[in-house]
């Protein structure tokens, strides 16, 4: 028999990869269990309700996103090298076979998650937005950044412009991303 951890994980994993593929509201327990080979009741022994597994979702990828900001690979970069890096996660999505990133995932569904995947969904998108907000107001302090109004404006601005970009890739073009990305590269650059 396979390990429980090893179980839990592959659960979060694929249920990750369904949420960012089809949305919470596009795959259940039945899409899980047959893919992993074991019954629902196997899924519902770690995950009593979907709910419960969106918030394991969503609080596994804030614990990496905060490990992400702070770890080895982040410490020391300017913050043009933080954002590159940043718009590299979202490039990673798009290779994924035009995944969608986790936030604009869980926001498009926002109004039919349940109440505590909503409350998670909030911290987890504040938790973006205030990092993006940081990088933004440093690099403009250090002159390598120019913008308008606040940096938590602007943060804004990015965040919304990658997710909306990261969805139109799928019925639009696949340029989309790279474009917007171009695009909030030269907004910001220095004059």
């Amino acid at each position: 028999m396979a390990d429980p951890k090893d179980t839990k994980t592959e659960i979060i994993d694929l249920a990750e990869n369904l949420l960012l593929d089809r949305g919470f509201n596009g795959f259940s327990y039945a899409d899980i269990s047959s893919v992993l080979g074991i019954k629902n009741a196997a899924v519902h022994y770690y995950f009593p309700s979907k709910s419960d597994l969106g918030i394991a979702i969503i609080q596994r990828a804030k614990e990496r996103f905060a490990g992400w900001t702070r770890g080895e690979r982040m410490a020391g970069r300017s913050a043009a090298e933080k954002l590159e890096a940043f718009f590299r996660l979202y490039l990673k999505f798009f290779e994924a076979g035009q995944q969608v990133c986790l936030g604009g995932a869980l926001e498009t569904d926002f109004k039919t998650l349940p109440a505590d995947m909503q409350a998670e969904t909030q911290k987890f998108a504040s938790a973006f937005l205030v990092w993006m907000g940081e990088v933004l107001e440093e690099g403009r302090k250090r002159h390598l950044f120019s913008f308008p109004g606040e940096a938590k404006d602007q943060a804004i601005l990015i965040l919304s412009s990658l997710q909306g970009a990261l969805q139109m890739t799928r019925a639009a073009e696949p340029s989309c991303l790279h474009l917007a990305i171009a695009q909030i590269r030269r907004s910001m650059s220095k004059k």
